[in-house]
């Protein structure tokens, strides 16, 4: 039952892409239209610092709203991989890279295992967004001076690699861990509630899987699991739904 449930609501969820997508562009032509004209009051404001300050109000709050549009345009567009062997160490240390000026700032102590020249089957582009997400829902989790650890283990008789991707945080209470890929579902004040439900539709896609791991006071681990090799059935889904596009 719950398997025609999630089919039931992929169904829906992709029927919704079109009407989605037409709103969002009806949204953003005027959208467009209010930043390029804020942006160019607030030059001729140059010497009205509070009135600056309030154009920057406005154009943070346009941007915000264009982040919102682009994550739904994400919920409802189920992605189509362009599959190629990459080296899950390259992916994930570039994901490192981009985050590195915050890991910095809080003072984070980032604690490594991958093997080197362990290679996977995936769309690079959409697997960087993957561990981008859950590599910041992580730091924004950690106190300063708290611990991140991204361990990378190979399973041979399943053919597959698991992620494991844990922070020092103060976890994730037990009510909401069923939740926490639901849509719109959100614990943080500015969030959309859509990040993660994106990070689990890429995964599936690729044929994996993603859970999670928690207990209040000790910290939170995302573990994911994809294929190694592209004979495995998880490559195998992963390449026929790149075919079908």
């Amino acid at each position: 039952k719950s398997d025609n449930l999630q089919n039931e609501i992929e169904e829906r969820i992709e029927s919704l892409g079109g009407i989605v997508t037409k709103i969002v562009h009806d949204i953003r032509n005027p959208l467009g239209s209010i930043e390029l004209i804020t942006s160019l009051l607030r030059k001729e404001l140059n010497n009205d610092s509070d009135k600056q300050r309030l154009i920057d109000h406005v154009i943070y709050g346009v941007k915000n709203i264009d982040n919102i549009l682009s994550n739904l345009l994400h919920f409802t567009t189920i992605p189509r991989p362009k599959l190629k062997k990459v080296r899950i160490e390259d992916v994930l240390n570039k994901c490192l890279d981009v985050l590195s000026y915050t890991i910095i700032k809080h003072q984070i102590t980032v604690i490594k295992d991958i093997p080197q020249n362990l290679r996977i089957l995936c769309d690079e582009t959409l697997m960087r967004q993957v561990f981008v997400n859950l590599l910041l829902n992580s730091i924004q989790a950690i106190s300063s001076g708290g611990v991140l650890s991204v361990r990378v283990s190979e399973d041979e008789v399943e053919s597959g690699v698991e992620i494991n991707i844990k922070d020092s945080g103060s976890g994730i209470s037990p009510e909401y861990i069923e939740r926490i890929f639901d849509p719109f579902f959100t614990t943080k004040n500015k969030g959309t509630g859509l990040g993660l439900t994106i990070v689990h539709n890429i995964i599936k896609v690729h044929g994996g899987s993603i859970r999670v791991q928690s207990k209040l006071g000790e910290g939170t681990t995302f573990i994911i699991r994809l294929g190694l090799l592209p004979q495995t059935e998880n490559a195998k889904r992963a390449q026929s739904l790149q075919l079908a596009a």
